[in-house]
């Protein structure tokens, strides 16, 4: 199944409008972090440099956390203008 974010791509492609300049975080959040984790996390908000990261089981909070400074190296070489320094993962309430 595709994603809605695949959609908006493919979209803005036949558009003539380049990937680059739409793909924001969110959208990559599963090319950054990894298909295991993007499936069981997802970007809630970003602000002041922090990204609030939300998954539905205490033991992605671990994984998230031990990944994080590669995480966020690759947030930052992709992202540069964001200047991301931290990122924050909270359980899903249900």
């Amino acid at each position: 199944m595709k994603k809605v974010g695949d959609f908006l791509k493919d979209f803005l492609d036949n558009l003539g409008i380049p990937s680059e300049k739409t793909e924001t975080i969110y959208s990559c959040w599963g090319e950054i972090a990894g298909k295991e984790i993007a499936d069981n996390s997802r970007v809630i908000d970003i602000k002041n440099g922090i990204i609030f990261v939300e998954t539905d089981h205490s033991g992605w909070i671990q994984i998230i956390n031990l990944k994080k400074e590669h995480i966020l190296r690759k947030i930052n070489e992709k992202f540069p203008e964001k200047e991301i320094r931290e990122i924050k993962v909270i359980l899903k309430r249900v």
